[in-house]
This record gives structure tokens, C-alpha cells and sequence, in this order.
């Protein structure tokens, strides 16, 4: 999570690739995606 973390203070926008489903460990996709919406950051999921 700590590296997703970073990387979302780098990036204008994310896309995920993302099957709706939470996630199994702490950092999948469902909290990087939840963190990003938090931080104002534009998500694309497919």
C-alpha cells in the first residue's frame, strides 16, 4: 500500500484494472482505488 501510496501522489489520473471485489489483503486494488477516491485523484476502472 505504501508504494501505491506514492505512486498516487505522482499520477494525474489512475486506471484499474478491477473486478468490483474487496480486497483479499491489505493494498489490492479495492483500497488503492478507495485511497485514490479519498485524495481527489481521478479513477478510471475497467
Amino acid at each position: 500500500m505504501a508504494g501505491s501510496e506514492i505512486l498516487v501522489g505522482l499520477v494525474d489520473e489512475l486506471i484499474a484494472v478491477w473486478d468490483g471485489q474487496p480486497a483479499r489483503d491489505y493494498g489490492g486494488t479495492a483500497d488503492v482505488v478507495a485511497y485514490v477516491e479519498r485524495h481527489g485523484v481521478p479513477v478510471r476502472v475497467i
